[in-house]
């Protein structure tokens, strides 16, 4: 299944470029729902981003990945690494759609895409397992994925995420 994390440019590693994301999702945890979060994390700037979708299936999680990546100018968007889900089937459609390449991490290897796994943490301190996501309003997710990304982190210079990530979006992409 698609290309592996070993393939990908080894200078995606030193986060000196913008345009390299992360891909995973958060589901409820105890299966009374299928809703789940789709999350994106840009690894230079750490900016997140998380969309409510109804189930995990692949041509959820590609649709939800090209409505919010697909808004963003050409250069924004070179890579994306994902885990093996199966709810990251549609790979294909999701490099065709958004003109990028997409990598698998090694199965059992989540560190491979830590950026991600790190925000999510922080979205779990608004939703904890076993919460029922489909009852999560849109804006309610807005409000909370903007406090994540208005905190300064100590890695970015004590910046702020939702700062680097439009100094970046304007540098690379007008």
């Amino acid at each position: 299944m698609g290309k592996s994390i070993r393939k990908r440019d080894k200078s995606v590693y030193k986060r000196k470029e913008f345009g390299h994301w992360e891909a995973d999702t958060v589901v409820s945890g105890r299966g009374k729902t299928k809703a789940c979060f789709a999350t994106l994390a840009e690894r230079k700037t750490r900016f997140y981003i998380a969309i409510k979708i109804p189930n995990r299936n692949g041509e959820t999680m590609a649709r939800a990945i090209i409505q919010a990546l697909g808004k963003l100018p050409k250069g924004a968007v070179k890579t994306i690494t994902c885990d093996r889900g199966s709810e990251f089937a549609n790979w294909r459609q999701v490099e065709k759609e958004l003109n990028c390449d997409m990598y698998f991490a090694d199965p059992y290897c989540a560190w491979r895409k830590g950026t991600n796994e790190n925000l999510n943490g922080l979205l779990r301190e608004f939703y904890p397992k076993g919460r029922n996501l489909s009852r999560v309003s849109k804006k309610t997710l807005e409000k909370n994925l903007a406090l994540i990304n208005a905190r300064p982190k100590k890695v970015l210079g004590f910046k702020k995420p939702v700062y680097l990530f439009n100094f970046f979006l304007t540098k690379c992409c007008t």
